[in-house]
């Protein structure tokens, strides 16, 4: 009895071991493994206990015929209850079935033992207490049953919640690509309206501009669909976009780049349109353009294990914003969602709005 507490408290103990967190890392990368080395664990405990029970009972080699007769029978019920068993009632919800072939297996492993074992002993020369013979005979063959239905329970647990996880990544990458698909088809939407504008009134560098959208839509194209490019590959296209805004205006915009740790832009890479949505952003609501006040700035460094992306823009006095909520675009929605996904605890998104600038932040940790 000592034997069957101690190892269903073990066995519990390290069940609630690999829970959530822990358990849900194993089964993304190595479940089958989990679960074979389960097994393995039962099978050293129960052999180590019948062992040394055995040899304190028995004489060699009277012992050891004695544990392999039990292993045998052993390893056959544990493998009918684990493989069979709950598989074809527990899992279809067929408990009662269920409970009846599990005591059917028990009643009829144990008097197999009850009937053999006392053979084993008999040219031993050493007297068995019958009444510690029953115990241990009830116990190990309840300990069989529990731990195999136990571990075939979880195994089941395990495979949906693998489903499950397997599932939510495919959603989380669907996801993914449809908030890009959303970012992308905006800011091309108004780049097109600025090349028409110029184009309609003759503006002398359209030409420059149909060059810029190029390597705009370049970066859609090539770019937008990868898991993650390189910094300076976004922050290209962040100066392309602002190199159409300044043909429009005659170069006359406010717009200040100050992009520093050009071997860290070279190296890292991260999801593609995180840092062009934040200043189309600034450049849609900073009325640049319009209001001659208007201005922009973008800086970007490396902060200890973090990268720093910082857009200050100046907001006219007609916006409606207030410093508790901020923007809240299509693209930032988007945004969001792709940063939670690709990063999860380990970014921080914050904005702020102080005397008519508003500061947008993003930090990322390496």
């Amino acid at each position: 009895m000592v034997l069957l507490i101690n190892i269903i408290i073990l066995l519990v103990a390290f069940r609630l071991l690999f829970e959530q967190k822990i358990i849900g890392s194993l089964m993304r990368k190595q479940w089958t493994n989990l679960i074979r080395f389960q097994h393995v664990l039962f099978f050293v405990i129960y052999t180590s206990f019948l062992i040394i029970s055995m040899f304190y009972l028995t004489d060699m080699p009277f012992a050891l015929y004695r544990i392999l007769f039990i292993m045998t029978i052993n390893t056959a019920l544990y493998i009918v209850c684990y493989a069979y068993l709950v598989p074809a009632y527990y899992q279809t919800n067929k408990y009662p079935e269920y409970l009846l072939y599990a005591l059917i297996l028990f009643i009829s492993t144990t008097l197999l033992r009850l009937l053999a074992e006392p053979e084993f002993s008999k040219g031993s020369g050493v007297a068995q207490d019958q009444t510690l013979f029953l115990i241990s005979v009830y116990s190990s063959q309840s300990i069989v049953i529990l731990v195999a239905s136990f571990l075939g329970i979880s195994k089941h647990k395990f495979l949906i919640e693998y489903d499950y996880l397997d599932l939510e990544v495919k959603k989380n990458e669907t996801d993914l690509n449809l908030m890009k698909s959303k970012i992308n088809p905006h800011f091309l939407l108004n780049t097109l309206n600025n090349i028409y504008a110029g184009s309609y009134s003759q503006h002398a560098n359209t030409t420059e501009a149909i060059l810029q959208l190029s390597q705009l839509l370049q970066y859609v194209i090539y770019e937008t669909d990868k898991k993650t490019i390189a910094i300076h590959k976004e922050f290209e296209m962040m100066k392309a976009l602002a190199g159409l805004y300044q043909l429009k205006y005659n170069n006359t915009l406010h717009i200040v780049f100050e992009l520093n740790d050009s071997e860290v832009q070279e190296q890292v890479e991260i999801p593609p349109s995180i840092y062009f949505t934040l200043f189309e952003n600034a450049l849609k609501h900073s009325d640049i353009g319009t209001d001659m006040d208007a201005y922009i700035s973008v800086r970007f460094d490396k902060e200890d294990d973090n990268l720093l992306f910082r857009i200050e823009n100046s907001v006219p006095e007609h916006a409606q914003i207030s410093n508790n909520k901020g923007y809240n675009g299509m693209g930032l929605v988007a945004l969001k969602k792709i940063l939670a996904m690709e990063y999860t605890e380990n970014y921080e998104l914050f904005d702020e709005l102080s005397n008519k600038t508003y500061f947008s932040t993003l930090k990322i940790k390496l």
